[in-house]
């Protein structure tokens, strides 16, 4: 009998233990030391230069590296990894989300390019994997093959956005992290949120400089912050730049990158 009571103590004193340690702490995986000894061919700026109308398959062993700018944390960019070289940004489709655990602003990244696709949706490039459905001009990487083609590399200080005001943005900034100077949102939006959270739906806002000019700001109904209302002042935001046709769209990565805190002009 004492034999079992001490088993029964021991096992609970156990159980304790083991409920103490987390191991799904996917916020905080181990740090990772990265690859340092791989050796790129192109530039990301030469491998958009290869997309042509209706899709380009790699079919040589293109590497490109670039620093992470993105980060799926906040909900607002899904599926994808966006990085960046001193060239150009790219965006990387892969079919997975919680990204930001394993690659976070800049984590330095290879891509093996070779069997994936360059396509682009409304003019923006991106790579992906060849797609099922002919209807796409690529697709997401799945996430069981994704380390055949993202080679970590090491983790150095993020990039520093490139200062822009609206009527200085450009395509070749496309899949940049930029920050837009100078700038609010229009007065007749400030009562409402970046986006419909409730509904999930995706939504645009516009920004306005003391010019007139205007930028989009489209925001996902899954970001985290998609109920939040508007910064209601001046000043700046950061964010990724896309393009859809010839309209020029930011991306907010984290609220806290939206600087409007200055008096309204």
């Amino acid at each position: 009998m004492n034999k079992i009571t001490h088993y029964l103590i021991g096992s609970f004193f156990l159980l304790i233990l083991l409920q103490g340690c987390d191991y799904n702490d996917y916020d905080n995986p181990p740090e990772e030391i990265g690859a340092t000894d791989i050796t790129t061919t192109h530039t990301i700026d030469q491998l958009k230069s290869m997309y042509t109308r209706g899709g380009k398959v790699i079919e040589s062993d293109i590497i490109v590296s670039g620093k992470v700018i993105s980060s799926d944390k906040e909900g607002n960019i899904y599926k994808s990894l966006v990085i960046q070289d001193e060239t150009a940004g790219i965006e990387v489709k892969i079919n997975s989300s919680g990204l930001y655990n394993y690659y976070k602003p800049g984590r330095v990244v290879y891509l093996h390019a070779n069997n994936l696709k360059l396509g682009a949706y409304g003019g923006t490039v991106s790579i992906g994997s060849i797609p099922i459905d002919k209807n796409y001009e690529n697709d997401f990487i799945p996430y069981p093959v994704m380390e055949n083609y993202i080679t970590k590399g090491r983790m150095e200080t993020p990039i520093m956005p490139l200062s822009l005001t609206i009527p200085t943005l450009r395509k070749q900034y496309s899949n940049m992290l930029v920050k837009i100077e100078d700038v609010q949102f229009l007065a007749s939006e400030l009562s409402l949120s970046y986006a419909d959270g409730k509904n999930n739906i995706t939504q645009n806002r516009t920004l306005i400089d003391n010019k007139g000019n205007r930028l989009v700001v489209r925001t996902s109904g899954y970001a985290r912050f998609a109920e939040t209302k508007v910064a209601q002042g001046s000043g700046s935001i950061t964010g990724i730049l896309t393009y859809f046709n010839e309209t020029a769209q930011l991306t907010i990565v984290k609220i806290s990158d939206v600087q409007l805190d200055k008096p309204r002009f």
